[in-house]
């Protein structure tokens, strides 16, 4: 599902925005904290999420939907995922690791595309995270420009 540039791009810093939805269909959106490729073939990742997000939590409890789109600051290539969200449990020091270097790597670009003070954007950081197994079952271009919303993988269901 998940060439390994595109493994690359999911985690390298790239902006992560999380849509979920509750049992009534009310979405939410949310920012995401880092992407770890479990299992490039099946599709597999491992989010990271504010541990004080509530609503997001709730909503994937209660339905397990889940979109996220990655963006590279820089560039504005982006790419959607929907899928299905597993358990969600606290975040390990090996993930607390990978997401200071998504931060890292995030607030840098943003500094360097944009001018915004670090210090700015460093105040957006959860004080702790969860972590999510996610199970992609499509996924599409999103970069701005004639290819937008194509398709790029079949769904897997």
């Amino acid at each position: 599902m998940f060439e390994p540039e595109t493994v690359e791009f999911l985690e390298s810093g790239c902006a992560l925005i999380v849509g979920t939805v509750d049992a009534d269909g009310a979405p939410h959106a949310t920012r995401g904290w880092s992407v770890q490729v479990l299992d490039a073939d099946a599709g597999r990742l491992r989010l990271a999420l504010d541990a004080l997000d509530s609503v997001a939590l709730d909503n994937l409890e209660a339905t397990g939907r889940v979109a996220i789109t990655g963006a590279d600051v820089r560039t504005l290539r982006s790419l959607q995922m929907k899928g299905c969200a597993g358990d969600i449990v606290p975040a390990a020091d090996a993930d607390r690791e990978r997401i200071t270097r998504y931060c890292d790597a995030f607030y840098t670009d943003v500094f360097e595309t944009d001018g915004t003070p670090r210090q700015l954007v460093e105040r957006l950081t959860p004080a702790d995270f969860v972590m999510c197994e996610v199970t992609v079952d499509e996924s599409y271009n999103q970069t701005p420009g004639p290819a937008a919303g194509h398709a790029l993988a079949p769904r897997q269901r």
